[in-house]
């Protein structure tokens, strides 16, 4: 790899956008550092970004979008940690794609009304303290207790900002926000495993071309682990059993997309899991608490712990994902 080509996969997001929006590019990314920038015509349309169509919209032109989508490729592959990347990578490649997953929702009244009062899963909008006070085994109080457990937050979801369409830019941020919920769904930890499963589930399910990449990037890194043992208890059930799952799950259940989770907080997680229409994954992804509290021991909630309880188990393959 040249020394340009990782200088472009250290920069952060909003410096490749400037580096498109300043109209200065290369002729190659290898050259990038030893070529004098110099700006790029607007002649023609496709190189002209349009107005900003929404507060917080960065407009890019085609070439623009392809120099991004290149550029955040390129740094996801090299470091999947870089949450930036994904993000840019998943609004520049997979604009194109948005039009079905809307479609999805207009389907149901459930999706109509979300494209209607565009709701955000947040902790500023949805309240954790009340989610803790449903019953236990109900979806709300699932998703809390797998936040905890996972020591995760659902305010860690970048802003849509490279999505012209301002109805594709909310169903762009709705399935960015849900992806906490996707894991509790397929019974997945946010461990390297758990992720990669879940990237597969998410492909075959929406098709982006953001969680195909993920889903190819996970196994390399589990391939590349120092660990043998890991390689071997994580891998063979990995690709034997968990992989076949996800894409068994993520073809037949029903539009997750247009579901309205905030309707849905004290409904039996359970009763909603047959509902869209999940099987439990063949085997249980164990995982330690990131957070230690000692309140609880199952893993997310009790309902959980039990539907995801198998004979067969995968020790945690020890890295985390970000």
């Amino acid at each position: 790899m040249s020394s340009s080509t990782r200088f472009i996969m250290s920069l952060p997001a909003r410096t490749l956008a400037r580096t498109a929006l300043g109209g200065s590019f290369t002729a190659t990314a290898a050259t990038l550092t030893a070529t004098t920038l110099r700006p790029f015509s607007t002649s023609s349309p496709s190189l002209q970004p349009a107005t900003p169509q929404y507060e917080g919209h960065v407009p890019l032109s085609t070439f623009q979008k392809a120099f991004l989508t290149v550029g955040s490729a390129l740094a996801s592959l090299h470091n999947p940690a870089r949450a930036d990347m994904i993000a840019t990578l998943s609004e520049t490649s997979g604009e194109p794609f948005l039009p079905r997953l809307r479609d999805q929702m207009l389907a149901s009244a459930e999706g109509r009304a979300l494209l209607i009062d565009q709701p955000k899963i947040s902790s500023s909008t949805v309240s954790m303290d009340a989610l803790r006070t449903l019953p236990e085994g109900s979806l709300g109080r699932a998703y809390v207790d797998w936040l905890e457990w996972c020591g995760v937050t659902p305010d860690t979801r970048a802003p849509v900002q490279y999505v012209d369409d301002p109805e594709l830019r909310y169903v762009m941020q709705r399935y960015r926000e849900a992806h906490d919920l996707y894991h509790l769904l397929c019974l997945m930890p946010t461990n390297l495993l758990g992720e990669t499963v879940v990237k597969y589930f998410e492909y075959a399910h929406f098709g982006l071309p953001v969680a195909l990449l993920s889903s190819i990037g996970g196994p390399i890194r589990l391939i590349t682990s120092p660990n043998e043992g890991t390689r071997k208890q994580v891998l063979d059930p990995l690709f034997s059993k968990l992989i076949p799952w996800a894409v068994r799950n993520g073809t037949q259940v029903k539009p997750l997309i247009g579901i309205r989770w905030e309707d849905r907080w004290e409904q039996d997680f359970g009763d909603l899991r047959r509902e869209l229409g999940f099987d439990d994954p063949p085997v249980r992804v164990e995982y330690e608490r990131r957070k230690k509290s000692g309140k609880r021991k199952a893993w997310s909630s009790q309902v959980v712990a039990a539907a995801a309880a198998q004979p067969a188990q995968v020790a945690p393959e020890g890295q985390q994902s970000q």
